[in-house]
């Protein structure tokens, strides 16, 4: 699976992690991307952090379906009950890819959704 941490197995399956989990974070890489590379680990040392609030995946993009809004890797998409509410292609610059997945984690993780 290299630097991916889930793997989703088709369209369904989508759909299945979104209604099973009110707040996802969907990070899309590839192997043959070296953003990607630093990308995945970077994603998890952050995502960690807000285990307890959100369900975190790492995608490989040729391990799992093609994803519409998915167009280059690193792409991280966030999911409010089953509804895309952000969309970030890329991280930015190294040395502030950091402090952009805090502030996105940040945004969407610590609200309240409403059922």
């Amino acid at each position: 699976m290299g630097i991916a941490t889930a793997v989703i197995a088709s369209a369904e399956e989508y759909q299945q992690v979104l209604a099973a989990h009110p707040i996802v974070f969907m990070l899309f890489v590839s192997q043959h991307c070296p953003a990607c590379a630093d990308a995945g680990p970077l994603f998890e040392r952050v995502a960690a952090q807000y285990a307890g609030n959100v369900k975190s995946l790492v995608l490989d993009t040729a391990e799992t379906p093609r994803h519409p809004e998915v167009t280059g890797t690193p792409t991280l998409l966030v999911f409010k009950n089953a509804r895309q509410v952000e969309k970030l292609r890329g991280l930015g610059a190294w040395e502030d890819q950091e402090d952009t997945l805090k502030e996105v984690f940040e945004r969407h993780a610590m609200t309240t959704v409403a059922g």
